[in-house]
């Protein structure tokens, strides 16, 4: 009668020992197999990147502050930002339940911000306590760039914008703030193998001053009100916990995390390493980053190597922006 190892084997009448050696070499074997991993996508809630003091207040108006010498394609443009602006901020979980109003005024002293009286029109036109004020917006001349590589052809169209956004206080009819935002907007575009940089149509300056404003708006948004960052988390992969992935396809954390607590205390140090490290991320995805610190204290105690510092960090600073997010909001 043959026995599990001599099918193994081949070889019939191993001794005890022999048997032993056989069970360490395919332990060993299974041991150093390969660990995979993929990534998964979450949305994270950030802080305000300024302490922008509003008070408590909803009734905030936007205003576009146009040059009274300045052409009506420039008017356009400016009041398209100011709009950038409004949707930017609305799509904060502070604002996501309130329209911001706006508003636009013509002003012969393009330059020198809203008057006292220009503050408290628009103040009581909008039942405002407070004004953002989009007062000027400009870009420089663009620069055009081919980067041709054996992978990629690219032509990069490059422009240096400037944005000066100012807070009015309605009640005081004073200035509360004053933001000046100056960053570079590149342009990609990916040339076909067969395509000549001489036959593609390159943007034109009002093209780029909305895909410059559209910038803007989005970071002084992120300047006074919490803001949702895509970010890439990994995960490990193992036969024994495949399931999983289809739960993750499926936006089902409880149920992956059902799969891998069946290992957290398996016999293989590697497998129950992972699955300690794979609840960590699964508790950080709904919401429970203390929780998520201490699976990757297990993950240190099955296997080391499978611990990430880098991660731990990330948690950490996960609980601190979860206290900002909520004074902030």
């Amino acid at each position: 009668m043959f026995t599990v190892f001599d099918k193994i084997t081949g070889m019939k009448n191993f001794s005890l020992v022999q048997s032993i050696i056989v069970c360490i070499l395919i332990s060993f074997v299974l041991s150093c197999q390969t660990v995979r991993y993929t990534t998964t996508k979450v949305q994270t809630l950030n802080p305000p990147k300024r302490n922008v003091n509003l008070s408590d207040t909803t009734n905030i108006a936007i205003v576009a502050l146009l040059n009274a010498r300045s052409s009506s394609a420039d008017s356009v443009a400016v009041t398209k930002i100011a709009m950038s602006l409004k949707e930017s901020l609305e799509e904060s979980p502070k604002y996501e339940s309130y329209i911001f109003p706006v508003y636009t005024v013509s002003s012969e002293t393009y330059g020198n911000g809203l008057t006292g009286e220009q503050i408290n029109e628009i103040g009581t036109n909008a039942s405002a306590d407070y004004l953002i004020a989009l007062e000027h917006f400009d870009i420089s001349d663009k620069q055009i760039t081919q980067i041709e590589t054996i992978d990629y052809n690219q032509i990069v169209i490059s422009s240096l914008y400037k944005a000066v956004i100012r807070i009015y206080d309605v009640k005081k009819s004073a200035m509360a703030d004053h933001r000046i935002l100056d960053d570079t907007v590149n342009i990609i575009i990916n040339l076909k193998p067969w395509e000549l940089a001489s036959s593609v149509q390159i943007p034109d300056k009002e093209d780029i001053i909305l895909i410059a404003g559209k910038m803007a708006a989005k970071n002084y948004a992120k300047d006074i009100a919490p803001y949702w960052k895509e970010e890439v988390r990994y995960y490990y992969l193992s036969p024994e916990i495949s399931y999983a992935e289809n739960c993750i396809e499926n936006e089902e954390w409880d149920k992956a995390m059902n799969v891998w607590m069946r290992y957290v205390d398996d016999n293989n140090r590697n497998l129950a390493a992972i699955c300690c490290f794979n609840m960590a991320v699964g508790c950080e995805m709904i919401g429970e980053y203390e929780l998520a610190l201490k699976w990757m204290e297990n993950v240190k105690l099955k296997n080391e190597k499978y611990y990430w510092e880098e991660y731990c960090n990330v948690l950490n600073k996960r609980i601190t922006d979860k206290s900002l997010v909520n004074r902030a909001l």
